[in-house]
């Protein structure tokens, strides 16, 4: 083979591999669906821990039904339809509520509210300590228990209508609790005497001034007549 034989080849060579390197790709080819893309997932609707605990629409309050496609990826909470409805117990005295008063200190004792009436206890505002202008009073109280050993007696506390119903119950409490360790003090054995705490539940006075809070702010004596005589 000469020369110019050989060169010939060489070039029909590199034109064919030329032609086959640079073939070009086939162009609007519509793909085939699902090509290119991952799997939809197999899971179950039953298997999804946030969905298994949203509450069916029965029973949920108008408005709290759940919406698909609202999921904000945290458990929802089934509705109560009892939610806040009951009475809090601190709605009423310590002991009952007025429809169920409960047990009353002292039994079934006849109470008597007007022997000692005018000893009543009044405090500062937001205060549960006594006043030395009160000593006289609790003194006289305790004087007359010694000297009826058959009565025994019951301390009321009371606030006046400022602070929440929590605040003033735990409130009326300490007031009353001053008033009868003050008692066992002076010599009256603890036995005989209990306390309860009507918070602002119980105003003398329902007027919204001063001169009322000041009134509304104190520990009554209520005797419970017959009581047994301590030796």
């Amino acid at each position: 083979m000469n020369q110019l034989t050989k060169i010939g080849l060489t070039l029909l060579t590199a034109v064919a591999l030329c032609s086959v390197g640079c073939k070009k790709k086939p162009s609007n080819i519509t793909p085939l669906p699902g090509a290119g893309q991952s799997s939809a997932p197999t899971t179950s609707f039953a298997s999804d821990p946030i969905r298994t605990t949203r509450p069916s629409n029965t029973g949920l309050a108008p408005g709290n039904a759940f919406q698909p496609g609202n999921d904000s990826g945290s458990r929802a909470v089934p509705f109560d339809p009892n939610a806040g409805t009951q009475k809090s117990d601190l709605s009423a005295p310590l002991g009952g509520t007025d429809a169920n008063p409960g047990p009353r200190p002292g039994g079934d004792k006849p109470e008597d509210r007007e022997t000692l009436k005018g000893d009543t206890v009044y405090f500062e505002y937001d205060k549960s300590a006594i006043k030395s202008s009160e000593y006289a009073k609790i003194a006289a109280v305790a004087e007359y228990l010694k000297s009826n050993a058959g009565d025994d007696l019951v301390v009321e506390g009371h606030c006046d209508e400022r602070g929440t119903e929590e605040y003033n119950r735990a409130l009326g409490e300490r007031r009353a609790l001053a008033v009868r360790e003050r008692l066992v003090n002076l010599g009256v054995p603890a036995s005989r005497v209990t306390t309860i705490s009507y918070g602002k539940d119980r105003p003398v006075d329902v007027a919204h001034s001063e001169d009322a809070y000041s009134k509304n702010r104190r520990g009554e004596f209520v005797l419970l007549k017959g009581g047994a005589a301590v030796k």
